[in-house]
């Protein structure tokens, strides 16, 4: 194995307590289950086509001109203030 890899994933391992060869386990796991099943034979992810949002003509999309805080209100306010608390803590961190 490749030295650099090697402390990459031993210190990965330390930072989440776990085993060394429990790391490695998963990342063979994750290999063998075809994750990468999303990559081409370069190894480079596929594109994926998203949908395309048509508005209605004269219609402006609904947070157009909002900064982030606003939109941010305007999405706790509608969640109930679930979304205000967990930015509130946030900022305080």
């Amino acid at each position: 194995m490749d030295d650099a890899l090697y402390r990459q994933v031993k210190a990965k391992a330390a930072l989440e307590g776990r085993k060394l060869t429990e790391l490695i386990e998963e990342g063979l796991r994750h290999v063998l289950s075809g994750a990468t099943a999303d990559r081409n034979k370069s190894g480079v992810a596929r594109r994926v086509k998203l949908p395309l949002v048509r508005a209605r003509p004269g219609e402006k999309p609904m947070f157009e001109g909002m900064s982030a805080s606003a939109i941010h209100q305007h999405l706790a306010d509608m969640e109930g203030g679930a979304a205000r608390e967990s930015h509130e803590e946030s900022v305080r961190q």
